[in-house]
């Protein structure tokens, strides 16, 4: 009974909103910008929602010339939130990576785009930072900033104190005492301020004093924490930040005042080279490549107890993990073997199938075509190590990708890996700047190709040490932690 009430009331409102885009004006507006949401999440695939950009966008240029100012940047926003909906970005074949200048384009010749993204900072503004410090041997104070999700960093943080050559302080934005981190509106607000009279958003208390204590101030995602950083009238010492893969599918990026960026750490080359395609600001920033310390660690030395035919995969019901190419890889090679199996970790698709969207159906009529002896689901896991030791081949079939850690734990625990040319990565360096350009491949039947290639006991057990050997040398904590102690404390001016 409650799934019909609530199958009821999505309909009303789907039907409502596509009625109301129909109206003029803000109504209209309201409805193009919920039914565009709708829609998209129906069909990530579908072709007209920037037509519904183009409106949201005129409507923001309307009242920017009323001198509307609040209103303007709330259609703005709608425009950025349907143009960065992450259907559009995360099924794969994101508009955004296949064409960073087509993409960002109408958002950036719109006359609030133009205001807000082609306006430079007045020099004026730029904020003071405190004195150098006479540090002698003291240890490097390390200011941390984020919001909710350390799950990353943490194990960083951990490790650097160990060595005792830091000093580390977190803030949590979301415990900041009174106004605080600033929600997104009150964001582009800053950005709007600051480019037409330089004026910039208050620094908390708790940051001001944390940055007079700070030798660097490292803020963890590079979103809507590292805008706000960027636009407040307090800067630290130095200031850097780490990116991964989500904030390049985000419209902050664009609105951070990068000259206040010194350094950015990034875990993935394709997705810095992506943000440095898509914005041209980034070009003055330096950046390092780190890496994350793997959840589960490295792990024993894998024994030979294994089996070659298995092939595994961590993570595969969202579109943008495309379980299908796996699974035409396996088709294929039980034509050659019907030992080959694939073992899939992880969430799987919903029990009820009412909901399903194309992909989703696609992935349960081949799941059901290759049958439970084939391909072998297991939910979530506690012992992924210990069943990655008993796979053999490790596979990343995603369309994008920053760095899929689950390849690496694959690598530790010996499996030799078959990569994926990510498709929407491919022209940014793709995972051959990560990983062994020879484990990547460019489709299914290379894909076969190379798992039949390792069917030889001799040639298995030589690219299994190989496997293991890389995940070492790239993984090893003590090498880790090294990198990030030369990112945090040589001089970016420097460099």
């Amino acid at each position: 009974m409650r799934d019909r009430a609530r199958r009821l009331v999505e309909r009303v409102i789907r039907v409502g909103s596509r009625l109301a885009r129909r109206l003029p004006g803000g109504i209209g507006g309201r409805g193009t910008y919920f039914s565009a949401q709708q829609r998209l999440a129906a069909d990530p695939h579908r072709a007209d929602w920037p037509r519904d950009v183009e409106t949201l966008l005129a409507l923001a240029d309307r009242d920017l010339a009323r001198g509307r100012t609040e209103a303007c940047l709330r259609w703005y926003d709608k425009a950025l939130r349907i143009s960065f909906d992450p259907s559009l970005h995360q099924a794969g074949g994101s508009p955004l990576a296949a064409d960073p200048e087509t993409f960002l384009e109408p958002l950036r010749s719109s006359e609030t785009g133009t205001l807000l993204l082609g306006t430079p900072v007045p020099a004026a503004s730029v904020p003071a930072r405190p004195a150098p410090r006479k540090r002698g041997g003291e240890r490097t104070r390390l200011l941390v900033i984020a919001q909710e999700n350390w799950t990353f960093i943490r194990p960083v943080l951990d490790a650097l104190r160990g060595t005792g050559r830091f000093e580390v302080r977190e803030i949590e934005v979301d415990d900041l005492a009174g106004p605080g981190f600033p929600e997104r509106e009150r964001i582009l607000r800053g950005r709007y301020d600051l480019v037409v009279s330089g004026r910039r958003m208050p620094t908390p208390p708790e940051v001001a004093e944390a940055y007079d204590w700070a030798d660097v101030a490292l803020v963890e995602w590079s979103h809507h924490v590292l805008t706000w950083v960027t636009l407040l009238d307090r800067a630290p010492r130095t200031l850097m930040a780490r990116l991964h893969r989500f904030e390049a599918f985000t419209p902050f990026p664009l609105l951070h005042d990068h000259a206040r960026i010194d350094r950015m750490l990034y875990v993935s080359p394709p997705v810095w080279n992506l943000l440095r395609s898509a914005v041209p600001a980034y070009a003055d920033v330096e950046g390092v490549q780190v890496g994350n310390l793997l959840a589960r660690g490295l792990g024993p030395t894998p024994g030979p107890d294994r089996d070659r035919h298995l092939l595994v995969q961590v993570g595969w019901h969202r579109e943008v993990k495309d379980v299908l190419f796996s699974l035409e890889v396996l088709a294929r090679l039980r034509t050659h073997d019907p030992r080959y199996r694939l073992r899939l970790i992880g969430p799987g698709l919903p029990t009820a199938s009412s909901a399903d969207s194309t992909y989703r159906r696609r992935v349960r009529r081949r799941l059901e075509e290759l049958g439970p002896e084939a391909v072998e689901q297991l939910g979530r896991r506690d012992d992924v190590p210990a069943l990655l030791a008993g796979s053999g081949v490790i596979l990343s079939s995603s369309r994008h990708e920053g760095t899929h850690e689950s390849v690496m734990e694959g690598l530790a625990a010996g499996c030799p890996a078959v990569i994926r040319d990510w498709p929407d990565a491919a022209n940014y360096g793709g995972p051959g700047t990560l990983y062994d350009s020879g484990w990547v491949v460019a489709d299914v039947q290379a894909a076969v190709q190379r798992v039949l290639e390792l069917s030889t006991p001799e040639r298995y057990v030589e690219e299994s040490h190989r496997a293991r050997r890389f995940a070492l040398a790239q993984r090893d904590p003590e090498i880790l932690v090294a990198a990030y102690e030369r990112a945090l404390t040589e001089d970016p001016a420097a460099a």
